[in-house]
């Protein structure tokens, strides 16, 4: 691997993205054929639409983290073992370099140019990319990183809580850029800028929001951050009133659904066949049942067969969901004994066997169904292969996550944040459904009345931490954050199946990609997995650089466990 040989972006591909996002920019190249010479708005597209894209496919419903967060589960054996068990393997990079070749290119530009806005962006997503790497990996290729103009073809391998001191000091920087912009010169063109438009004042949010993000990834590791020269709790205090304050500014880029590269995963574009092997887990869904919460109807459909220990004969039935959308559903008889789930939403239980997968819920029906297609679960909803879609889009970082983000601190003590634990952790449940359209849209829903449950209300909770993650956990849906959330905090308090690779626990990191044998790179290599913390999942003998070994991150910490 040589991180160095990452190529820019071609002009031609650029020029695709201008194409297929139907956006005309005035700025010319002195030289088109030069890519050191192309204009940064038309590197930003690029850079904003790749980024959102490998953010949205480290969590979408098809990816293992889905699997791992138990939001989905698959039912028959095609990828199986990577999502249902954790059998992970090497991961790659390459594209993640590719992309913050890119953003340096931006950055080169705007020092070159004084253009503070440009500036201010290229760190803001130089930030999210290595901050996305590192939480992913742990130690990384960082400061000699896409250096290979000076000949650095096998750069070092940064401790992470450097990484982490680099963001939060780019992202300081970003804000101090974004407040002090001179409309005359620091201009940048809005139909470039494919997430805000151009606008200053949410890109300033944003790195104000991301600033949260990392502060609190670090609590943990706040002495050794302060060790470093970085006061986690004093920067999150002044990022805490800067970031997003209403679904309308948060991060999130949609999909156009013309071609593979701007559909959704699940869709007929990039799925020839409709994936209805991936199920709802039982975890969420058992979760969002209990608690009566509408947004299982936002992501689940009901299931096709249903038990039903009222009925003396197979019917079919119409159902009508809280959005008005109708299902035709087959009533089956059910006797008391039987060891079914009679409710109309079923999830797949988490780490079954292949064949126990394949059976679940059938009781005593025997005949025989297409793998995918067992009748007595839940599907994913239609949405999720549907090419386009209002609700599925790809979200770099919400509204509900900040609110989360203030609970959390707020319920600590050790922050200084305007307004109350409940306060914002009401505000964090309120901005996840307003961001699937629900208050005021699902028939017969209070939000009052849902926030009053036991189970919901943050004054009634034993464990108010707890309370929060789990609220977070489910506004998280099919989000990489809530894997970050659960490794620092342990919670919500997921458990394996009966299958799994390595034993009763969830996977904690990922594998670097597959190392190659030159001696330079593999020094740099065996440095940074030596200083990983093998935990007693990882097989003896085998390597620290392994899916259960503890980054720094994690080190003297007893999180997760």
């Amino acid at each position: 691997m040589r991180t160095h040989k990452i190529a820019i972006v071609t002009l031609s591909t650029m020029m695709f993205l201008l194409v297929s996002s139907c956006k005309k920019f005035n700025e010319v190249n002195d030289n088109p054929n030069s890519p050191e010479k192309v204009s940064s708005n038309y590197i930003l597209a690029y850079v904003l639409t790749e980024t959102s894209r490998a953010y949205y496919n480290l969590g979408n419903e098809q990816s293992k983290i889905a699997g791992l967060m138990q939001y989905v589960q698959v039912g028959t054996n095609e990828n199986a073992a990577a999502v249902n068990f954790y059998g992970w393997g090497h991961e790659s990079w390459f594209g993640y370099y590719n992309i913050l070749r890119n953003v340096k290119i931006i950055n080169d530009n705007a020092k070159r140019d004084n253009n503070k806005f440009f500036e201010g962006i290229s760190l803001v997503m130089k930030s999210f990319l290595f901050g996305m790497m590192t939480d992913l990996y742990g130690d990384i290729p960082y400061s000699e990183a896409l250096n290979a103009e000076g000949e650095v073809f096998f750069p070092k391998y940064d401790q992470q809580g450097d990484v982490y001191k680099g963001i939060i000091e780019d992202l300081k920087t970003a804000t101090v850029l974004f407040a002090s912009l001179n409309p005359s010169t620091d201009v940048i063109d809005a139909g470039s800028d494919v997430i805000f438009g151009g606008n200053g004042s949410k890109w300033n949010k944003f790195a104000n929001a991301l600033l949260l993000r990392y502060c609190m990834r670090l609590y943990n590791k706040k002495s050794e951050m302060t060790a470093l020269g970085i006061n986690v709790i004093q920067e999150f205090n002044k990022a805490a009133s800067g970031a997003f304050g209403s679904v309308a500014e948060e991060a999130t880029l949609k999909f156009l659904g013309t071609t593979g590269e701007n559909s959704s995963a699940g869709g007929s574009i990039n799925s020839s066949n409709p994936k209805y092997y991936i199920k709802p887990a039982a975890s969420i869904v058992n979760k969002l049942r209990a608690l009566h919460d509408p947004r299982l109807e936002r992501w689940t459909n009901p299931a096709l067969y249903k038990w039903d220990v009222n009925a003396l004969t197979v019917q079919d039935i119409t159902v009508t969901n809280i959005f008005g959308e109708h299902y035709t559903v087959k009533i089956k008889p059910a006797a008391l004994t039987d060891a079914v789930d009679t409710s109309l939403y079923v999830g797949l239980p988490v780490g079954l066997a292949t064949v126990d997968a394949l059976i679940y819920n059938k009781g005593t029906d025997n005949q025989s169904y297409p793998p995918e297609r067992n009748p007595y679960i839940s599907y994913l909803h239609d949405r999720y292969r549907m090419n386009a879609e209002t609700y599925v889009t790809m979200k770099l970082m919400t509204y509900s996550e900040v609110e989360f983000l203030l609970a959390e601190a707020a319920q600590k003590g050790d922050f200084d944040v305007p307004g109350t634990a409940e306060l914002h952790y009401k505000k964090g449940i309120e901005a996840s459904m307003n961001g699937y359209g629900i208050i005021g849209a699902a028939a017969g829903f209070d939000f009052d009345d849902y926030y009053a449950s036991s189970d919901v209300d943050y004054n009634t909770a034993a464990d108010k931490l707890e309370r929060i993650m789990e609220q977070k956990w489910i506004a998280l849906w099919l989000s990489i954050e809530s894997w970050f959330d659960w490794r620092r905090t342990g919670l919500p308090d997921l458990k394996t199946g009966p299958v799994t690779q390595f034993g009763d626990k969830l996977p904690l990191r990922y594998m670097y990609p597959s190392p190659n044998l030159d001696p330079s790179y593999l020094q740099n290599y065996e440095a940074a997995i030596a200083g990983m913390q093998a935990t007693p999942n990882v097989p003896e003998g085998q390597s620290t650089d392994h899916s259960y070994s503890k980054m720094w991150l994690l080190q003297g910490t007893s999180k997760p466990w």
